[in-house]
C-alpha cells in the first residue's frame, strides 16, 4: 500500500518547526503545510531546501497570530490588538451557531483578501508555489469557498478534494490523529496505538492517509493554543521505530500529494 503521512502547522513556532523538521529527517513525515503569517515562518522556510522527499504545502491560518494583510482591511477577523480571534473564542460566540452568524463573523471579501495575501507570501518567501492547499482549524462556509476559489485560480489542489477523489477511485484507509484539548488527556495520548487500531483498514486499502500535528513545545506555543502537549506525541509517532518497522514489514511506500495528482 501507499501511505501519505501529513503534519500540519509548519512555522507555527520555532519549537513546532523543529519538531516537524526532526519528524522529516528522523522519521516518516513527508507532507507539511506552512503558516505564512507567523513570526517563525521565515525560520521554517530555511528548512525547505534540500528536502526533495517532502511536499511543502500551505496551511491557511485565520485564527492565530497576526494577519498578513493590514489589520484595518480585515476588521471582522481580528481583535482590538490586531490579532486573529482565536477559534476557541469563535466557537463560544452565539453567532457561530447559525449559518448567517458565521458568514457575518467571517465576511467573504475579508477572508479572501487575507488568504490570498498568505498565498502570495508563501510564493514570496519560498520562490515557488505550494504543493497543496490545506485548511486549518475552523472550516466555516466562506473560508472553504475561498480556499476552493484559490485552488481553482492557482491550479493547486485542495488536500481534502484530493483525498475525496482518491477515495472515490480506490479504497482509502484514513485516520487523522484526533485533537485533544485537555492538557492532562494530551499526556495520555497514544497516536500509534490509535493507528494500529485501524491496521486492518489500512492493509486492506490501496492508499492510506494519516495526519497529525507533530512538534516540540515552547512558551510561544502555550500562549497561542491549547493544542500543545500532544504535538510531542505526534512527533514521537513519526520518529518511532515501531512505526518505521510496521512500514518496512508491510512493504508500505511513503508518498506525497505530488504522487496523487
Amino acid at each position: 500500500m501507499k501511505l501519505l503521512v501529513q503534519g500540519d502547522d509548519f512555522g507555527f513556532t520555532r519549537g513546532v518547526t523543529d519538531g516537524i523538521v526532526d519528524s522529516i529527517d528522523f522519521g516518516v513525515l513527508r507532507n507539511t503545510g506552512l503558516f505564512t503569517n507567523m513570526p517563525s515562518s521565515e525560520y521554517a522556510v530555511t528548512f525547505m531546501k534540500n528536502r526533495p522527499q517532502v511536499c511543502f504545502g500551505i496551511d491557511f491560518n485565520i485564527v492565530s497570530g497576526k494577519p498578513v494583510c493590514d489589520k484595518r482591511s480585515v476588521p471582522h477577523l481580528v481583535d482590538e490588538k490586531g490579532e486573529f480571534i482565536r477559534s476557541g473564542v469563535r466557537l463560544q460566540d452565539p453567532q457561530f451557531q447559525s449559518e448567517e452568524g458565521r458568514r457575518a463573523m467571517f465576511p467573504y471579501d475579508e477572508v479572501y483578501m487575507e488568504m490570498k495575501a498568505q498565498y502570495d507570501r508563501f510564493v514570496s518567501l519560498t520562490g515557488r508555489k505550494p504543493g497543496y492547499l490545506h485548511a486549518h482549524s475552523l472550516m466555516h462556509e466562506n473560508y472553504m469557498d475561498v480556499l476552493r476559489r484559490l485552488s481553482k485560480d492557482t491550479g493547486i489542489p485542495f488536500s481534502m478534494d484530493i483525498m475525496q477523489q482518491v477515495h472515490a477511485a480506490t479504497m482509502l484507509g484514513k485516520m487523522s490523529t484526533k485533537k485533544v484539548f485537555d492538557p492532562a488527556a494530551q499526556l495520555n495520548k497514544d497516536p500509534f496505538a490509535d493507528f494500529m487500531s485501524a491496521e486492518k483498514n489500512y492493509l486492506s486499502s490501496e492508499y492510506g492517509w494519516v495526519g497529525g500535528h507533530p512538534g516540540y513545545i515552547d512558551a510561544e506555543l502555550l500562549e497561542l493554543t491549547t493544542l500543545s502537549l500532544e504535538r510531542c506525541k505526534d512527533a514521537q509517532m513519526c520518529m518511532s521505530s515501531q512505526f518505521k518497522e510496521w512500514i518496512e514489514k508491510n512493504h508500505v511506500q511513503l508518498i506525497t500529494y505530488y504522487d496523487l495528482y
